[in-house]
């Protein structure tokens, strides 16, 4: 039986002889039809075997699939045969031989369920899931302990999304001496996705206690306790992540998130700058770099963070979004209003671009169109106080006085305690010559911002100075 190696000693063999030589021929064999093409010495199924499993532990899938087909033909009962000419078929993506020569290894051997698992995860990849689902049940049928047929269809049902499904399954591994860290991972996963946090932290913390060097398993920890707030403990997760893996990209990027969200934004550019050495074609990475330079009002250094998400991923339209507002800051608005209208080009259903859209229109003196934008903001999210407060004003820009008093209206039933829209209505109905609904609005101004009374009423008289003469005058009597 030959030994086949990267330099072999095929002393049976032609002299000069390679293994690549070994392989054209079989695949002269193959197309042609005849073993005889072959060199006599490798027409025993013993070589082809041996040759089959050479292409598969190298990677060389199709030439495996050329040996394996060689193989079943001298063999055609063998079920091994079968078997690994099934698995480089499904290697180099051909599923439907695949399954057409696992299913007949299977008729070779019914019982064995390392051929079942092989056809339910090809299946599986196929797209055919009831028959996945069918295969898996049976390995389970056949062998209602075999771990590997658990967490296989274990994890087949965390990829369709039935997680409390694979929970169940991955639970009755979680003391396997082979699959316990795996399952316990994967349980910690689905915990996750399921809003178990607790039982998500457990299943990794019992991960660590296997493998404590897993800086998956304290990433995914640290995410965990992102989801919970838990910021501090998310950090320290994060921090062992990286003591272990100096380069995890990940957890760089999510640290960074979780400074940003606590404020402190030199370090989490710090952790931006570090995921970026590592990996700089992650457009995420930059949009959020640049989102926290924004932040801290060094807009030229975020639009060219943005710039480069959008280089990177030109359909990247929250990075066109965060670089329009900047240019709105910087206003330059007609940048902005392009950055917008390109991010809407991606992503149309998004109440806060219109609304940025919006204001940018009422910077540029566009109102009608500013009105446009701010009706399919609140047609997309009608819960938004001030966009509707915003709206509001663009209609007294346009003397639309009675559409302006409802939306006004809108925005303070929708935040009661914001005294704006109040003193808004007051010019709305000054505008309207209504005095007594000005009189209303303005008291209840001054009642949810007391301190700011003298500043409405030097507003007002410098706005309408012969109206609101009477009115801050009846104001006072009272």
């Amino acid at each position: 039986m030959y030994e086949f190696d990267d330099t072999p000693d095929w002393s049976g063999l032609p002299p000069g002889l390679d293994i690549d030589d070994v392989l054209d021929q079989c695949t002269q064999a193959l197309s042609q039809g005849s073993l005889e093409l072959l060199d006599a010495e490798l027409r025993f199924p013993e070589q082809l075997e041996q040759l089959t499993a050479y292409c598969l532990e190298r990677g060389r899938y199709a030439e495996g699939v050329t040996v394996a087909s060689l193989w079943s033909i001298v063999a055609p009962y063998s079920a091994d045969a079968w078997h690994k000419l099934g698995i480089a078929q499904a290697a180099i993506g051909n599923y439907r031989e695949a399954i057409e020569s696992l299913r007949h290894a299977l008729l070779c051997n019914p019982t064995d369920t390392e051929i079942i698992l092989h056809l339910a995860e090809t299946y599986s990849t196929a797209g055919i899931v009831s028959e996945a689902e069918k295969y898996f049940d049976y390995a389970l049928l056949i062998d209602p302990s075999c771990e590997e047929a658990i967490f296989q269809k274990a994890a087949f049902l965390q990829r369709r999304g039935f997680y409390r499904d694979a929970i169940e399954l991955y639970e009755r591994l979680a003391d396997s001496r082979t699959f316990a860290k795996d399952a316990l991972f994967e349980l910690g996963f689905c915990y996750d996705c399921c809003q178990q946090y607790a039982d998500a932290i457990t299943a990794y913390d019992r991960v660590l206690d296997l493998d404590p060097y897993n800086a998956d398993a304290w990433f995914n920890r640290g995410v965990v306790f992102t989801r919970c707030t838990q910021y501090t403990e998310a950090l320290s997760s994060y921090d062992f992540a990286l003591a272990i893996e100096p380069a995890h990209v990940a957890a760089l990027y999510n640290k960074g998130n979780v400074l940003s969200l606590l404020g402190k934004l030199e370090a989490a550019i710090s952790c931006y700058r570090a995921a970026l050495e590592h990996d700089p074609g992650d457009a995420a990475i930059w949009h959020n770099l640049g989102s926290v330079l924004g932040e801290m009002g060094k807009y030229q250094e975020a639009i060219d963070a943005f710039t480069e998400a959008i280089r990177i991923n030109p359909r990247h339209f929250e990075a066109y979004f965060g670089r329009g507002t900047c240019y709105d800051a910087l206003e330059h608005y007609y940048q902005a209003l392009s950055d917008y209208d390109a991010a809407l080009q991606v992503q149309r259903a998004y109440p806060e671009l219109w609304y940025a859209r919006a204001d940018v229109l009422m910077q540029l003196e566009l109102y009608e169109e500013a009105l446009d934008s701010y009706r399919t903001a609140l047609k997309l999210d009608p819960t938004q106080a001030a966009c509707w407060y915003d709206f509001a004003i663009a209609l007294l820009h346009t003397r639309q006085y009675p559409d302006a008093v409802a939306a006004l209206c809108r925005a303070a039933e929708l935040s009661p305690t914001w005294a704006d829209p109040h003193f808004a209505l007051v010019k709305a109905y000054l505008l309207q010559a209504n005095v007594p609904a000005a009189q209303q609005a303005l008291q209840r101004a001054i009642e949810l911002s007391p301190h700011r009374r003298a500043e409405f009423e030097a507003e007002l008289l410098a706005i309408l100075p012969a109206s609101i003469t009477r009115l801050l005058d009846q104001s006072h009597k009272e």
